[in-house]
């Protein structure tokens, strides 16, 4: 008798995570994916990720360019190396 009961459960839970065919508009006018050339996980369920790291390794460019400018400024009006 569990086991009777137990399999239309299994099939509903697995049936809640089956894939979805389209995504909402709402998330599709947020979630612009970066091109397959900067983003290494264009075309996965993991895409938005990978936009996400671009981002973020883009922000941390303009971080380290900003470093090294204020660096060289304090060297410069120190006389440092």
């Amino acid at each position: 008798m569990i086991r009777l009961a137990a399999l239309p459960c299994i099939v509903v839970l697995l049936a809640g995570c089956s894939a979805q065919t389209s995504a909402p508009a709402d998330a599709q006018a947020k979630a612009v994916p970066a091109s397959a050339a900067t983003n290494a996980l264009a075309g996965t369920p993991m895409a938005a990720y990978g936009t996400a790291l671009n981002r973020a390794k883009n922000v941390q460019n303009v971080v380290d360019q900003h470093a090294k400018k204020q660096a060289k400024a304090i060297d410069d009006a120190t006389g440092g190396n």
